[in-house]
Order: C-alpha cells, then sequence, then structure tokens
C-alpha cells in the first residue's frame, strides 16, 4: 500500500515548515505595513506549526 507524500511524518513536517515560512513573510509585512493583526495572524500559524510534531506524536499517535 502506496501512502501519499504529505500523509507521512516527513510530510507533516514539511507542511509545518512551508506554513513557518509563510508566517515570517507575514509577521515581517504585517510589521513593515502597521498592521498588527497580519503580524499576530503570523505568530499564531508559527505556534500552530511548532506545535504539530509533538501534539501529533504524543495525542493523536497514542489513540491509535
Amino acid at each position: 500500500m502506496k501512502n501519499s507524500f504529505f500523509k507521512t511524518k516527513e510530510g507533516g513536517l514539511t507542511i509545518a515548515f512551508i506554513i513557518i515560512m509563510i508566517s515570517f513573510f507575514l509577521i515581517q509585512g504585517g510589521l513593515a505595513a502597521g498592521m498588527n493583526g497580519l503580524a499576530y495572524l503570523g505568530l499564531v500559524l508559527v505556534i500552530i506549526s511548532m506545535l504539530y510534531s509533538p501534539v501529533k506524536v504524543f495525542i493523536i499517535d497514542r489513540k491509535k
């Protein structure tokens, strides 16, 4: 059975990394334009992306 790349652990971490990179530009753009909401959105996306791996390993995978 062949799994899709994005359904594997490495694929999930790749998606998290891409979201962190996009968030960096959101934070930079928000701060440069004086749009605090955009900067906060980038910060929230970074936090969610950083918590993806621990939540998946210690909560989601433990239930299986």
